[in-house]
């Protein structure tokens, strides 16, 4: 089928491909009314485990050991972070700094963990930026303070250095995402609509050029009769 035989399909059904992106077109419009944008706070922070004292004449191993527990205190922190007793200091600290109650919950729900070598990466969101921002500083502060206490551990030789790379000062809405997801749905609503027009068009029965002729009857067209001057002017 030739390019012009797709145009000419698409010009025939052109209310069902104007109608699916226009209904999508709503539907974003009313979003956007209702639309509540929320704020991301990111903070980082360096987890490293004390060496122990070993006499000068003994080899360390170039470090190795050491090495290898940090990676391990790594990932025990990244589960500390998503539990509850830490949820619940978090809460704490920052209902105080923010003066309104914040609970474990909402800490939980609004907190992710993630880790990049040594580093943790904390990722706060909430629906206004102080909020975001409290949050995860309350955070940060929380693991700086009490660091493997949280494992039980309050032996100083056993304690771990927790240095802040990432200090979350402020919050950045959310808004470059959602209008990226709206125009994907009008995306998909276009050629949702152009499928529905070929779909429609196949499905019809009606015969609109010479061309559908003689694929319906399998006979040459020999002449086509041009419709009446006045017939013309009402489809036009």
């Amino acid at each position: 089928m030739e390019l012009k035989a797709y145009l000419a399909i698409l010009w025939r059904q052109r209310w069902l491909v104007l109608f699916v992106p226009a209904v999508a077109l709503l539907a974003i419009i009313v979003q956007a009314i209702r639309y509540q944008p929320r704020y991301t706070a990111s903070a980082a922070v360096i987890v490293t485990r004390l060496p122990h004292e070993t006499p000068a004449d003994q080899y360390r191993y170039d470090e190795y050991y050491l090495y290898l527990t940090n990676e391990y205190t790594v990932d025990d922190f990244t589960e500390v972070v998503r539990g509850n007793v830490f949820a619940s200091d978090v809460a704490q600290r920052a209902t105080a700094a923010l003066g309104t109650p914040i609970t474990p919950g909402e800490v939980q729900g609004s907190l992710s963990v993630t880790r990049r070598n040594r580093a943790v990466l904390l990722s706060v969101s909430a629906p206004d930026a102080q909020r975001a921002v409290a949050i995860a500083q309350a955070a940060v502060a929380a693991l700086r303070e009490r660091g493997t206490q949280y494992f039980g551990f309050n032996d100083p030789a056993r304690q771990v250095i927790v240095q802040v790379i990432d200090d979350p000062q402020s919050a950045v809405p959310d808004t470059t995402r959602t209008r990226l997801l709206w125009a994907i749905q009008l995306v998909l609503a276009f050629v949702i609509g152009v499928f529905l027009a070929f779909l429609a068009d196949s499905l019809s029965d009606a015969l609109h050029d010479p061309e559908d002729v003689r694929r319906a009857l399998d006979l040459p067209v020999v002449t086509v009769i041009p419709a009446p001057p006045e017939r013309r002017g009402r489809a036009s």
